[in-house]
């Protein structure tokens, strides 16, 4: 499968839109965080599960210990669409970007149009949320994501 066609704009802008419209208001630096999440197909399924309780990044991570096994290259991998997926729903007014926090602007909701994975994305949202309740250092720490 072709990775640049299956992880492209579309669903960076579904990514970030669908976890800012549980959060409401997100530093940037955990926005950067949110596609490498789910472009892992595995992890974005057991995200989006009903039956899945998110109590901690440490504790995610010790029981999906392999989906988080190459998570610092889809970081990187994914940082240029992270911004353009930012530019995207600044531009379309979904967004503000005010001193380092993007916020909520009007809501970003799913329709079916959007197709399948945007809706397991939507699913996942409310458990990203939670993730990214954790301090920015200890989120990237525990992810090992280099800088």
């Amino acid at each position: 499968m072709n990775l640049s066609y299956y992880n492209n704009i579309g669903i960076g802008i579904v990514a970030l839109g669908s976890v800012i419209n549980q959060r409401k208001k997100l530093p940037i630096s955990k926005l950067f965080l949110i596609f490498p999440l789910i472009s892992h197909q595995k992890l974005l399924h057991h995200l989006g599960r009903n039956t899945t309780k998110i109590k901690s990044i440490e504790k995610l991570i010790v029981e999906k210990t392999s989906y988080f096994s190459n998570y610092n290259k889809r970081y990187k991998d994914s940082l240029a669409l992270t911004v353009n997926a930012l530019q995207y729903l600044n531009d379309a007014g979904y967004v503000d970007v005010m001193d380092g926090t993007v916020i909520l602007a009007k809501p970003f909701e799913y329709h079916k149009k959007m197709g399948t994975r945007a809706n397991k994305i939507f699913n996942a949202s409310e458990n990203i949320s939670l993730l990214l309740k954790e301090r920015t250092d200890k989120l990237y720490l525990n992810l090992r994501v280099e800088l």
